[in-house]
């Protein structure tokens, strides 16, 4: 099943990469054309989770940039599951080709609280990207680390190090939002990062429901509350890795079930990196599939160009790829290690 602009609806033509509109700079590469995008889904698989009745999470894992797989994805829950909710497991920023335009999709969906003209609601949760994007505003011992781990998609509109939300701004403008909707746009999105009297911001770093728990990066498998371990973080802070939106080996390496019986669904390291059996084999790339407790859902976007979700019901989960036709198929079972925060 292939998707281009045209078969893209309404409320989304605007995630294809359509050199008429995206606004360039001195110094920028030309807009990418439009690429096919093709989709395969799974059969359902059984996995250990209780939902309600009728219930439907589609999850997206780890977008870097894609917004034509983004899209492709959305259309896709849209035709396919009209009454589910949606949740973006973050990342949806930094090294693909469209960062801005991911982020102005996903912070519109998010403010609305649904996705237009649908029934679908919609929510946006963080990923260490977004974190690095947004928690140097509010808390300046936070490491300055965004611009070398593949925000220099943002130098262009970057005026003075200070200037981010004026960056961001000029960043929206440039995917063809009028100037007081883009600034409107990055208001609401920053506003999700200011701290509280409690010093902590409103935006959720989980989801979760029924034994559902789905979170960026993981959980920490020694809590013995695995919901209250992930409340009790506060984003704006990167006081070691091991907490939501960072948690690797920690998280994957360790047996499940879980404390809580919580079945995790996830993004932030590369699926394909993680050895799994008895063989400690790594999965073939476009092979996704749940390990014990968990999902992993980054298929390595900024690689591969493939980007994944999950259709999860009451003890099933169908898994929905997005590939993007200029995607180098490359080496189908890379090494293990090499994570790339």
């Amino acid at each position: 099943m292939t998707a281009t602009c045209g078969a893209i609806p309404r409320w989304g033509r605007a995630a294809c990469h359509d050199s008429r509109r995206i606004q360039t700079m001195p110094g920028m590469p030309a807009p990418m054309p439009p690429q096919p995008i093709t989709l395969h889904a799974s059969a359902p698989i059984p996995v250990p989770v209780s939902l309600p009745d009728g219930h439907v999470e589609f999850v997206i894992g780890d977008v870097h940039g894609e917004r034509a797989q983004l899209t492709a994805l959305l259309r896709y829950c849209a035709e396919h599951f009209p009454t589910a909710t949606c949740t973006s497991l973050g990342d949806v920023i930094d090294r693909g080709p469209d960062s801005i335009g991911c982020l102005v999709d996903t912070l519109e969906y998010a403010r609305r609280g649904r996705l237009p003209g649908t029934d679908i609601a919609f929510f946006a949760l963080p990923g260490n990207h977004e974190q690095m994007l947004f928690a140097p505003m509010f808390n300046r011992d936070y490491p300055n680390i965004f611009f070398r781990n593949g925000g220099d998609w943002l130098k262009p509109w970057t005026s003075t190090p200070d200037d981010r939300r004026g960056a961001l701004i000029r960043a929206a403008v440039s995917t063809g939002l009028g100037a007081e909707e883009a600034r409107s746009l990055i208001d609401y999105g920053i506003s999700r990062w200011r701290p509280g009297a409690d010093g902590r911001p409103p935006i959720a770093v989980f989801r979760a429901i029924g034994s559902l728990l789905v979170m960026h990066a993981g959980i920490d498998p020694t809590a013995p509350d695995p919901v209250a371990w992930a409340r009790a973080y506060n984003p704006l802070y990167l006081d070691d890795e091991d907490n939501p939106l960072w948690i690797r080996e920690a998280f994957y390496e360790a047996p499940t079930p879980w404390p809580g019986n919580w079945f995790v669904v996830h993004g932030h390291t590369f699926e394909h990196r993680i050895p799994v059996g008895p063989d400690h084999v790594c999965k073939e790339i476009g092979d996704l599939r749940p390990e014990g407790h968990r999902l992993g859902l980054d298929a390595g976007s900024s690689v591969t160009g493939i980007v994944a979700a999950a259709a999860i019901t009451n003890g099933a989960a169908r898994i929905i790829t997005a590939r993007g036709g200029g995607a180098n198929p490359g080496k189908k079972r890379p090494q293990a290690g090499g994570h790339a925060h």
